[in-house]
């Protein structure tokens, strides 16, 4: 780690560690000269521009098709709003591809659902709830494309009964909308 930064400036310290994710690193660049306050940042952003989402480490691929992650180091609030703006920004972006799915018979398997969903084009996920359960309520079923979401959205039968079948909403939209919800009702309830 530490000569993979090395190049990019003077390290004063560093500090590595690992988690359940993994291992993570903190560096800090710093010159020797202690009137020169640009010279980290200058570093650090040059790191960052030239190593943030590179697959290999000193020629190298990292395993199982991992990129570095390399970020001005935040605080743990900022880090986790980040975490948060980036999975919403993912889910968003397969909104019109996955699809909420229930009233289908409980005791449907995975490959019966696949198949049943499969005509309408490449399935990238499916997922029945509640998991290790033998009666299932609800699935996700994750197309390729958004036209091919659509299509399999249209009036879907199964034993004369129409199926439920919605654009999934992204858990953390649906949270923020209930808590506005929620806010509105107590705006008018005090007023």
């Amino acid at each position: 780690m530490k000569a993979l930064f090395t190049k990019f400036g003077r390290i004063e310290s560093m500090k590595y560690m690992r988690n359940d994710k993994g291992p993570y690193a903190f560096i800090c660049f710093n010159s020797e000269d202690k009137n020169d306050r640009e010279y980290g940042p200058r570093c650090a952003q040059e790191a960052v521009e030239k190593l943030n989402g590179e697959a290999l480490v000193n020629g190298v691929p990292l395993p199982d098709n991992k990129k570095l992650y390399v970020k001005e180091a935040l605080k743990r609030t900022d880090r986790e709003a980040e975490r948060l703006r980036e999975t919403i920004k993912y889910k968003s972006s397969k909104k019109r591809c996955n699809l909420y799915v229930k009233g289908f018979p409980p005791t449907m398997t995975e490959d019966e659902l696949r198949n049943l969903f499969s005509r309408y084009g490449e399935i990238e996920s499916l997922k029945m709830h509640p998991p290790g359960a033998e009666q299932k309520l609800y699935a996700f079923v994750c197309f390729k494309k958004p036209d091919e979401a659509s299509s399999a959205k249209e009036g879907l039968t199964i034993n004369d009964k129409t199926l439920t079948i919605n654009h999934y909403e992204i858990k953390e939209i649906r949270e923020l909308q209930n808590e506005a919800s929620r806010d509105k009702h107590d705006f008018q309830v005090f007023r």
